[in-house]
């Protein structure tokens, strides 16, 4: 007697294939940026101009001057060490070799930026931050692979993880190993707002899909 035919399961996880990131950045790291609902508004995104990347927000309140790094956590909280300023401030701090506090220039992702009155031990504990953050896994499909090498689908891995970290999780999709998840989170990119929506299986944590949409762009 034939036995029944059962409907045949997709690929468990494990054998499709996936890759991760090992090439060069299309455009500058610089550009983004997640902001973590913790960080006042009013604080200030820190460029780390040698390496490219926003590491940090920066906040003085009173004679308070508070440090938080990527995912709103305190670097430092220490006394005011700013003078009073002269001009209106920029929205941006910059911070790296070449920036002295106070300083204003353009910055290597393109933006005008003032140098932050922030130590070296401060500086040096939102560059180890950010990259305990970046070390963190990541894998992707191939779909998802193949827009990261698109200039304009493009997602730096650190503004990937904190969108993980930081967004809106929505309740998982589908069964067994071929189940995703979703995450949404608000980002910027050239200072312009998005929304990023990361598509990913749950059994292993591969991305599947990455989308990005300008919210307000003529």
């Amino acid at each position: 007697m034939p036995q029944r035919l059962l409907p045949a399961l997709s690929p468990p996880a494990a054998t499709q294939a996936v890759f991760a990131w090992a090439g060069r950045y299309p455009v500058s790291p610089g550009w983004f940026e997640v902001r973590p609902a913790r960080v006042p508004r009013d604080a200030r995104p820190v460029y780390d101009e040698d390496i490219d990347c926003i590491t940090g927000y920066h906040r003085i309140f009173g004679r308070t001057a508070l440090t938080y790094d990527l995912l709103g956590s305190f670097v430092a909280i220490d006394e005011s060490r700013e003078a009073r300023p002269t001009q209106a401030a920029l929205p941006d701090l910059a911070i790296g070799a070449l920036w002295q506090p106070e300083a204003r220039g353009m910055t290597r992702a393109g933006f005008h930026a003032e140098g932050a009155a922030l130590d070296a031990r401060t500086c040096g504990k939102l560059r180890e931050r950010f990259v305990r953050l970046s070390r963190l896994p990541l894998h992707f499909s191939m779909e998802a692979l193949a827009d990261m090498q698109q200039a304009e689908r493009f997602v730096p891995l650190h503004i990937l993880r904190l969108a993980i970290r930081c967004g809106c999780r929505e309740a998982p999709e589908g069964d067994y190993e071929a189940a995703t998840v979703r995450y949404t989170a608000g980002i910027t990119r050239r200072r312009v707002p998005a929304l990023l929506e990361l598509t990913v299986r749950l059994a292993d944590g591969v991305i599947l899909r990455i989308r990005q949409w300008h919210i307000g762009a003529p």
